[in-house]
Protein backbone atom coordinates (compact mmCIF):
# COMPACT_ATOMS: atom_id res chain seq x y z
CA UNK A 1 0.00 0.00 0.00
CA UNK A 2 1.33 3.35 -0.99
CA UNK A 3 0.60 6.78 0.62
CA UNK A 4 -0.07 9.79 -1.53
CA UNK A 5 2.34 12.68 -1.34
CA UNK A 6 1.62 16.36 -1.01
CA UNK A 7 5.07 17.62 -1.72
CA UNK A 8 5.91 18.81 1.79
CA UNK A 9 6.64 15.92 4.05
CA UNK A 10 6.08 13.16 1.56
CA UNK A 11 2.87 11.79 3.04
CA UNK A 12 -0.72 13.03 3.22
CA UNK A 13 -2.26 12.75 6.66
CA UNK A 14 1.00 12.01 8.40
CA UNK A 15 1.65 14.02 11.53
CA UNK A 16 4.79 16.01 11.73
CA UNK A 17 5.87 16.75 15.25
CA UNK A 18 8.50 19.39 15.79
CA UNK A 19 10.08 20.09 19.11
CA UNK A 20 9.36 23.58 20.45
CA UNK A 21 12.40 25.36 21.71
CA UNK A 22 12.36 25.96 25.47
CA UNK A 23 13.40 29.54 24.78
CA UNK A 24 10.25 30.13 22.75
CA UNK A 25 8.16 28.76 25.60
CA UNK A 26 9.92 30.99 28.16
CA UNK A 27 9.55 34.11 25.99
CA UNK A 28 5.87 33.32 25.41
CA UNK A 29 5.29 32.89 29.14
CA UNK A 30 7.07 36.17 29.90
CA UNK A 31 5.15 38.13 27.23
CA UNK A 32 1.67 36.93 28.23
CA UNK A 33 1.50 38.98 31.46
CA UNK A 34 2.70 42.09 29.59
CA UNK A 35 -0.06 41.61 27.03
CA UNK A 36 -2.64 41.11 29.78
CA UNK A 37 -1.41 44.22 31.62
CA UNK A 38 -1.53 46.24 28.39
CA UNK A 39 -5.07 45.01 27.77
CA UNK A 40 -6.11 45.83 31.34
CA UNK A 41 -4.42 49.22 31.05
CA UNK A 42 -6.36 49.90 27.84
CA UNK A 43 -9.57 48.78 29.51
CA UNK A 44 -8.85 50.99 32.52
CA UNK A 45 -8.22 53.98 30.26
CA UNK A 46 -11.46 53.30 28.38
CA UNK A 47 -13.42 52.93 31.62
CA UNK A 48 -11.86 56.10 33.07
CA UNK A 49 -12.72 58.05 29.92
CA UNK A 50 -16.24 56.68 29.86
CA UNK A 51 -16.71 57.50 33.55
CA UNK A 52 -15.50 61.06 32.99
CA UNK A 53 -17.96 61.42 30.11
CA UNK A 54 -20.82 60.07 32.21
CA UNK A 55 -19.95 62.43 35.07
CA UNK A 56 -20.04 65.38 32.66
CA UNK A 57 -23.39 64.24 31.28
CA UNK A 58 -24.73 63.91 34.82
CA UNK A 59 -23.56 67.44 35.66
CA UNK A 60 -25.17 68.78 32.46
CA UNK A 61 -28.43 66.98 33.17
CA UNK A 62 -28.45 68.20 36.78
CA UNK A 63 -28.02 71.79 35.59
CA UNK A 64 -30.81 71.32 33.02
CA UNK A 65 -33.05 69.82 35.71
CA UNK A 66 -32.52 72.90 37.91
CA UNK A 67 -33.44 75.16 34.97
CA UNK A 68 -36.59 73.16 34.32
CA UNK A 69 -37.56 73.25 38.00
CA UNK A 70 -37.18 77.02 37.99
CA UNK A 71 -39.27 77.35 34.83
CA UNK A 72 -41.90 75.05 36.29
CA UNK A 73 -42.06 77.13 39.46
CA UNK A 74 -42.47 80.33 37.43
CA UNK A 75 -45.21 78.76 35.32
CA UNK A 76 -47.02 77.49 38.41
CA UNK A 77 -46.90 80.97 39.89
CA UNK A 78 -48.24 82.56 36.68
CA UNK A 79 -50.98 79.93 36.48
CA UNK A 80 -52.04 80.67 40.05
CA UNK A 81 -52.09 84.42 39.31
CA UNK A 82 -54.23 83.82 36.20
CA UNK A 83 -56.61 81.57 38.14
CA UNK A 84 -57.01 84.18 40.85
CA UNK A 85 -57.54 86.91 38.23
CA UNK A 86 -60.15 84.86 36.34
CA UNK A 87 -62.02 83.99 39.54
CA UNK A 88 -62.18 87.67 40.49
CA UNK A 89 -63.46 88.60 37.03
CA UNK A 90 -66.04 85.82 37.11
CA UNK A 91 -67.30 86.95 40.53
CA UNK A 92 -67.71 90.50 39.23
CA UNK A 93 -69.65 89.25 36.20
CA UNK A 94 -71.91 87.06 38.34
CA UNK A 95 -72.95 89.86 40.70
CA UNK A 96 -76.48 91.11 40.19
CA UNK A 97 -76.57 94.09 37.89
CA UNK A 98 -73.01 93.62 36.71
CA UNK A 99 -74.11 93.60 33.10
CA UNK A 100 -75.81 97.02 33.49
CA UNK A 101 -73.04 99.50 33.76
CA UNK A 102 -73.54 103.19 33.40
CA UNK A 103 -71.11 105.03 31.28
Amino acid sequence: MRLRTNGNDGRVGARVTKAVSPYVVVVAILLVPATVVAQQSGDAAYIAGRLTGLQQQLADLSARLEQLKSQDQQLQQRLEEMRTNFEARLERLERPGAGLRRR
